[in-house]
C-alpha cells in the first residue's frame, strides 16, 4: 500500500470519477463543482491510494478550517471526502488514511480538528461528539399563516403590547435590501458576533465568505434574493440568509422547501423587519412553513417562537479532535481572560494547568508577581475537547476531575454553551 498526495490539476478527473462511484451521482455533482476551489486548497493535504488498474482506489482530504471557541479562533483542519471503492475495502484504507491525515495535521500546526460521518468508527483516532449541527431528521420551522404576523403589533391590544415591549421592539423604520458585496466588512462583524456566542463555530475570513457566497450561487442557492440585510440610518443592524428553490433537510422527503440558513444580529426591529420579509417571501413562493435552521438562542428564533414557532432543541451532531491542547490553551487565551474578568476572580492570580492522558499544557492569569493559585483539570482528550467547545460544561465531566475548592472558577472559564456550525458551512 502507498499514499501519496495528490497530483493536481493532473488528478482532477480521476479524483472526481472516483467520488462519483463513491459518493453517487448527486453528491459528485456538488463536489465537482466545490472540489480544489475552496480558498487554502493545498494538494500535499490530499491523499490518494492508487488501485491495481491505475485508478484512485481511496482517498481523504485536509479542508482548511479555522474554528470560534468563544472569542478566539483556532487552527483547524476538516477531514473530508473520505472513500474507497468497493472493491478495494477491507484492505486498511481508509485507516492508514486517516492516520497519514493526523501527520499532516501535526505539519500543519492544527490545534483542533473536525469531521462529519460515521458514528462508532472515528472514535478511535479520538474523535467525539463536540459540536452541533443545524440538521436532524426534525427541524425547528414557523407556519406561513404565524411568520405573516411579524412586524404587525396592535398597540392597543395588551397582550400584543406586552409582548413588543418584551421582545424590544421600538418601531424604527428599519430597510430590508439585497446584501451587496460592500455590506461585507458589516456582515462579517455581525458574524464574528454571532459566532464568539457560538452560534456559527467556523470561522470566515473575507476570501471564504466570498468563495461560500459564490459557490452556493453555482449550486442554485444563493440570488439576489437569497442573502438580505436589514439597515437603519446607514447602519447595517442584522443579515438573514435563505434557501427558497429547495430542501435543505435531506433526512425527510417532506422537508420545507423555504428556510432561513443564517442569521446574526440584536435589533428586534430589524430582527422583526427580516422575519416580516421572509414570511412575505415564503408566501409568494407558495411554502407552507418555512425551516429555521438557526440557533436557538439567537434573536431571529426569540421572534419566530413568539409567532408561534416550533423548536427542535436538540439536532446533529459533529466529531472534533483536540490535536494539539498546547497550542489550543493559548489560542484561547484572550476568551479565557475574557471569562475571568467578567467573574467575580478577575484579578486573581491564577496558573491553569489542563491534563489529558497524553498531553498538558498551563496558562498564567491575573497580576504579575504574585503567587498564583494552581488551578488542576485532568480529564480524557474527548472530555476535554467538549469541554473547550463548550458543548461540555463542568457538571458533565467525571467526579475528580478537579478540586472541588476549584469548581467555581472553573466554571467562569468553562461555560456550558450550544456551539453550533452553520448549515452554510456545509452546502
Amino acid at each position: 500500500m502507498h499514499i501519496r498526495t495528490l497530483n493536481w490539476p493532473q488528478d482532477r478527473a480521476a479524483v472526481l470519477e472516483h467520488i462519483r462511484l463513491v459518493h453517487g451521482p448527486g453528491d459528485s455533482d456538488l463536489l465537482e463543482k466545490w472540489y480544489g476551489t475552496m480558498p487554502g486548497f493545498d494538494p500535499a493535504d490530499c491523499f490518494v491510494i492508487d488501485g491495481d488498474n491505475g485508478e484512485i482506489a481511496a482517498h481523504t482530504m485536509l479542508i482548511p478550517r479555522a474554528l470560534h471557541f468563544g472569542e478566539s479562533t483556532l487552527p483547524a483542519s476538516e477531514i473530508g471526502v473520505v472513500g474507497t471503492l468497493e472493491a478495494y475495502r477491507g484492505r486498511g484504507y481508509a485507516t492508514a488514511l486517516l492516520n497519514r491525515s493526523l501527520e499532516r495535521m501535526a505539519e500543519r500546526g492544527d490545534a483542533v480538528s473536525i469531521i462529519f460521518g460515521i458514528p462508532n468508527f472515528y472514535e478511535r483516532w479520538g474523535y467525539e461528539y463536540a459540536v452541533g449541527l443545524y440538521l436532524t431528521s426534525y427541524e425547528s420551522s414557523i407556519d406561513i399563516e404565524s411568520a405573516l404576523k411579524a412586524g404587525e403589533w396592535n398597540l392597543s391590544h395588551g397582550h400584543q403590547r406586552r409582548m413588543a415591549s418584551w421582545l424590544g421592539i421600538r418601531g424604527k423604520p428599519v430597510t430590508v435590501r439585497s446584501f451587496v458585496l460592500d455590506d461585507l466588512p458589516a456582515v462579517s462583524a455581525l458574524y464574528r458576533q454571532a459566532a464568539a456566542c457560538g452560534h456559527s463555530i467556523m470561522a470566515r475570513d473575507e476570501p471564504t465568505w466570498r468563495w461560500q457566497i459564490n459557490y452556493m450561487a453555482d449550486v442554485g442557492r444563493h440570488d439576489n434574493d437569497s442573502f438580505l440585510v436589514a439597515e437603519y440610518e446607514g447602519a447595517l443592524l442584522a443579515y438573514m440568509r435563505l434557501v427558497s428553490s429547495a430542501p435543505v433537510n435531506w433526512f425527510r422527503e417532506d422537508a420545507a422547501r423555504f428556510s432561513i440558513i443564517e442569521f446574526a444580529g440584536t435589533d428586534a426591529d430589524a430582527t422583526e423587519a427580516l422575519l416580516a420579509e421572509a414570511a412575505s417571501m415564503a408566501c409568494d413562493y407558495g411554502a407552507e412553513r418555512i425551516g429555521l435552521f438557526i440557533h436557538p438562542a439567537c434573536q431571529m428564533m426569540e421572534h419566530a417562537l413568539a409567532r408561534g414557532a416550533t423548536l427542535r432543541s436538540f439536532t446533529g451532531a459533529g466529531f472534533l479532535r483536540l490535536n494539539d491542547l498546547a497550542r489550543t490553551l493559548e489560542g484561547m487565551a484572550d476568551t479565557l481572560r475574557h471569562r475571568l474578568n467578567a467573574s467575580r476572580f478577575a484579578g486573581y492570580p491564577i496558573q491553569l494547568r489542563l491534563m489529558t492522558e497524553e498531553q498538558s499544557a498551563e496558562i498564567s492569569f491575573g497580576e504579575p508577581g504574585r503567587k498564583a493559585e494552581v488551578v488542576e483539570l485532568a480529564a480524557p482528550a474527548t472530555d476535554l475537547i467538549r469541554l473547550l467547545s463548550g458543548w461540555f460544561g463542568l457538571d458533565n465531566l467525571s467526579p475528580g476531575s478537579y478540586a472541588l475548592r476549584h469548581q467555581d472558577v472553573l466554571r467562569a472559564f468553562f461555560p456550558k454553551g450550544n456551539p453550533k456550525i452553520a448549515i452554510a458551512d456545509l452546502i
